[in-house]
């Protein structure tokens, strides 16, 4: 038996011997993008794993990954991202939205499983995200269900959201998956409507441009398994 299997184990019987209050089964974290936040009934579950199917490119992903770190920043909860392929942009984002955020640079499907598993056990983070939106999909279909299941377990008990991103749906034990496959064609510049605006002046020009995109993600509903409410 792993290590890591033992510390489960471990959970399991204190949990058994010393008992605490059940959580409420319909619990969220509020997005901030109106179509989630309406078509689920309150946004991502707590203590579940959601799958995001990005599948066309540049379908706006970043940009649900923005609202999330901003929704999170704004509880004070801290968050992290399991980068697969090591294909974070940071300095897409402003400073602050990452003043909360653990960057877990990985090399390969494997490996970012094993970081998301050891994550989603910490009971210090309000948002684990996994994002194998670039991963090759032979890769996906080659890990067993079990591992999925097993990250679903990891956040039960857990007061966590883990978002996972994939090319397609491979996430059987996913109690929310939605589907972004419209491509963004609207640009993102710094540069402001001004040549001559000051850079403070172009960076809140990209941002307030980045939260209207972001607002108009529309992403389908693919399976819900529990009526959720938002939290907060």
């Amino acid at each position: 038996m792993s290590a890591s299997d033992q510390l489960a184990r471990l959970r399991q019987q204190l949990a058994a011997r010393f008992p605490t209050a059940q959580r409420a089964p319909d619990r969220a974290l509020a997005t901030g993008v109106p179509s989630i936040d309406e078509s689920t009934g309150g946004g991502l579950p707590l203590s579940a794993v959601t799958e995001i199917v990005a599948s066309a490119p540049s379908c706006g992903v970043s940009l649900l990954w923005g609202q999330l770190l901003a929704a999170t920043r704004a509880a004070q909860t801290r968050a992290a991202l399991v980068d697969a392929l090591d294909e974070f942009d940071a300095t897409s984002f402003p400073a602050d939205l990452l003043a909360h955020l653990v960057w877990a640079r990985c090399r390969g499907v494997t490996e970012a499983l094993a970081a998301a598993d050891l994550l989603a056990r910490d009971a210090n983070f309000g948002l684990v995200l996994l994002d194998l939106r670039h991963a090759p999909l032979r890769d996906l279909r080659r890990v067993p269900s079990t591992s999925w299941y097993r990250l679903q377990r990891a956040v039960e008990p857990t007061d966590l959201a883990l978002v996972v991103a994939t090319p397609a749906a491979c996430v059987p034990s996913a109690q929310l998956r939605l589907e972004l496959s419209a491509a963004r064609t609207a640009p993102l510049s710094l540069e402001g409507d001004a040549p001559s605006s000051p850079a403070s002046t172009a960076i809140d020009d990209l941002e307030r441009e980045r939260a209207t995109l972001a607002a108009a993600l529309a992403p389908v509903l693919q399976r819900q398994r529990r009526s959720l409410a938002a939290t907060g």
